[in-house]
C-alpha cells in the first residue's frame, strides 16, 4: 500500500492515477476542503487527515509499505514551518517506525540556492537532510516549476489575452512535466537506492519567452503585465509592517523570482538514462490540455 500525501493537488493527482493505473493499492491524504471526489472514482483509498495532527499521520501510515511526499504549503502561507518542515520530519518518523521500503520527497531545483531569505526552502532542505539521515531508502527529487502550474495562466491567457509576469521578463527558467515526474516516482519508489534527482525539460525560457509561446500555440498576440521586483519588494515592506509572517512568507516569492534554478545537462542526461524516460516538451503538454 502506497501513502501519497498533498493526494489532491497537481502531483499528487497524478502519482495517485498512476499507482491505480498500475493496480497498486494507494491511499490518499487528503484535507476535508480539498476535492477528492476524483480519486475516490479512481478507486483510491481516501484518508482525510490533517498533516499537522501527528494522530492523523499515525493512523495513515498503518500497513504503508512507500510513501510519496506530494504535500506543500503556499510560498506565501504561514504554514512553512507546520507543513513543510515539522509534518514531514512526522511523516519520515511515522516511515521509520513502520519500517517503510522506500520515500520518495519532492523539492524546487532551488532548494540548493540561496536560502537565507526563503523559509520555505529552508524547511525543504532540513526536510532533505532529515530524510537522508534517517536510514531509510528514499528518492529525492528536485525539481523545475511545474508545467501544470501554466494551465491556469494559459486558460486566462486564451480568453484573454492576456499574460502577467511578475519580476524580470528575460529571467531564465526551466520547466518540469508532472507526469513525467509521476512516472519517475513510480519507477523509484520500487527500488532499494538511496538517490537525488533533479528533474526538467532541457529547454530553456525567459519568462517573456513563455508569453510568446503560449500566443503562437493559442494564435493571439499577448498583451504582457510585467510586474518588477521592485514593486514585489515594496509591497513586502509595506506588509512587514503590519505583519513580519507575510514579510517572511514573501521572502520566498522574492527569491524564486530572482534566482535562476537551471538542470545542469548532465543531470538531465541522468535522468533520461536512469528511468528511460524522454521527458515531455511544453508544447506536448499544452496540446494534451487544449
Amino acid at each position: 500500500m502506497y501513502l501519497v500525501t498533498g493526494a489532491s493537488g497537481q502531483l499528487g493527482l497524478r502519482v495517485v492515477r498512476r499507482c491505480v493505473s498500475l493496480n497498486v493499492p494507494v491511499r490518499a491524504f487528503v484535507r476535508l476542503t480539498s476535492q477528492y471526489d476524483m480519486l475516490k472514482e479512481w478507486g483510491a483509498e481516501v484518508f482525510i487527515g490533517d498533516l499537522q495532527e501527528p494522530r492523523d499521520i499515525a493512523k495513515a501510515m498503518q500497513g504503508i509499505t512507500a510513501l510519496v511526499c506530494c504535500h506543500g504549503s503556499h510560498l506565501i502561507s504561514r504554514h512553512i514551518h507546520a507543513i513543510d518542515y515539522r509534518a514531514t520530519l512526522d511523516l519520515i518518523q511515522a516511515a521509520q517506525a513502520q519500517q517503510v521500503r522506500h520515500v520518495t520527497l519532492i523539492s524546487p531545483l532551488a532548494v540548493t540556492g540561496d536560502r537565507h531569505d526563503s523559509p520555505f526552502l529552508k524547511a525543504k532542505y532540513e526536510a532533505e537532510q532529515a530524510l537522508i539521515r534517517s536510514g531509510l531508502n528514499y528518492t529525492i527529487f528536485r525539481c523545475a516549476t511545474l508545467m501544470s502550474s501554466l494551465i491556469p495562466l494559459a486558460e486566462r491567457f486564451q480568453q484573454t489575452g492576456i499574460y502577467v509576469i511578475l519580476g524580470d521578463p528575460q529571467h531564465r527558467l526551466q520547466l518540469t512535466s508532472p507526469e513525467d515526474l509521476a512516472r519517475c516516482i513510480m519507477i523509484a519508489s520500487h527500488t532499494s537506492d538511496r538517490q537525488i534527482f533533479s528533474i526538467a525539460h532541457p529547454e530553456i525560457f525567459s519568462r517573456q519567452e513563455i508569453a510568446d509561446r503560449l500566443g503562437r500555440f493559442f494564435n493571439k498576440r499577448p498583451f504582457v503585465v510585467n510586474l518588477p521586483l521592485g514593486a514585489i519588494d515594496g509591497a513586502r515592506q509595506f506588509l512587514g509592517l503590519f505583519n513580519r509572517d507575510i514579510e517572511a512568507s514573501m521572502g520566498t516569492l522574492r527569491t524564486l523570482l530572482a534566482y535562476e534554478s537551471l538542470c545542469p545537462s548532465s543531470d538531465i542526461e541522468r535522468v533520461q538514462h536512469y528511468f528511460q524516460l524522454p521527458l515531455e516538451s511544453l508544447e506536448d503538454f499544452l496540446n494534451r490540455y487544449f
